[in-house]
């Protein structure tokens, strides 16, 4: 892999709770636990990719947070050329990631587009009551210049936040290392890589890095279509522009594409977003590109000798462009046998 810019981001992890501080408790989950576990997988991949890694915690010690900080600002004296994550876990149901007052949301979007997937995401920066110029959380307000990423991955005492994190935390580190890894810029060559995540299907991961899913099974040896949540997958660097028919979406479903909402999505579909919404299990208009929705509107169409695309968009009281759009068809060339879906 490549690694772009001389001076890339080193990365400092903090496992929160420790020795002594268990911190939250519930289900069966002890924070101080899982967020060692989180943290060592992140770790792991961000040094797999080449990445410079500081772990403030590593074992189960009781470390105060001042003694964390001193060790930061030790081992990185430049602020600028460091991301600070946060592992925690919240006080709320759901996932929180709190970026600091002096940076801007690139990271902390990316870190919810993937983390979306698992379960309610949400990001924001946090002021302090007494004095709204300073951060909230002790660790961000005392390394101001620092790029200090909280991560609350849920909170022990709901059933669902606990059985995600006993059941996917080993995911959830790969989401968040990836994201990092997309924002620090560690570039494919030749080569990339994509943990599979829950909801996803080859057709949606071929359709968002632009190739074809005959390309990623021969590539990952794949004799089937079957996916793994966290499986990793290789991700060849090439742009397709011709797509081969077994990529196309399944009747029910539709695969998000750069600059989609839900709002576009649903006029698309003559849908209403709240139904779109429902249909999905969402609780936010959030989508990522990739991402497959449930639509169940669409009728598939084996294509018959003398069809034309103008013929058929009559016949079902639709347009070319519509069909063209929802097919993802670059000109108006038709094959026997081929299956068109249409509003």
């Amino acid at each position: 892999m490549i690694l772009i810019g001389e001076n890339m981001k080193k990365v400092v992890i903090n496992a929160s709770g420790g020795g002594s501080d268990s911190g939250a408790k519930g289900n069966g989950i002890v924070e101080k636990d899982i967020t060692l576990k989180i943290s060592n997988i992140i770790k792991d991949k961000l040094e797999d990719s080449g990445v410079e890694v500081l772990m403030l915690r590593d074992k189960d010690e009781t470390i105060s947070y001042d003694d964390r900080i001193k060790n930061l600002k030790a081992t990185y004296p430049n602020p600028y050329d460091v991301v600070l994550l946060s592992n925690t876990l919240n006080t709320t149901p759901g996932i929180d990631i709190i970026y600091p007052l002096k940076k801007t949301d690139a990271l902390a979007s990316k870190l919810a587009s993937n983390l979306e997937y698992f379960n309610d995401t949400k990001y924001y920066q946090y002021r302090w009551p007494s004095d709204t110029t300073k951060d909230y959380y002790y660790l961000t307000r005392n390394t101001p210049d620092y790029e200090t990423i909280i991560v609350r991955y849920g909170i022990p005492t709901n059933s669902k936040d606990a059985n995600l994190l006993k059941n996917n935390y080993n995911e959830l580190a790969l989401s968040v290392a990836d994201a990092i890894l997309d924002y620090i810029g560690v570039m494919p060559d030749g080569v990339n890589t994509y943990t599979v995540k829950s909801g996803d299907t080859l057709y949606a991961i071929a359709n968002k890095f632009n190739t074809s899913v005959d390309k990623l099974k021969e590539i990952n040896n794949l004799t089937s279509n079957n996916l793994s949540i966290g499986k990793v997958l290789k991700i060849p660097n090439e742009v397709e522009d011709n797509k081969p028919t077994d990529n196309l979406p399944n009747a029910n479903t539709y695969i998000v594409k750069s600059g989609d909402t839900l709002y576009s999505i649903a006029k698309k579909f003559n849908i209403s977003v709240d139904n779109l919404k429902l249909m999905n299990n969402k609780s936010s208009n959030m989508i990522s590109i990739g991402e497959v929705l449930k639509i169940n509107n669409l009728t598939p169409y084996t294509i018959k000798s003398g069809d034309t695309l103008y013929a058929i968009a009559k016949k079902y009281n639709t347009s070319v462009d519509k069909i063209k759009e929802i097919n993802n068809l670059k000109n108006n060339n038709l094959t026997i046998g081929n299956i068109l879906y249409l509003p």
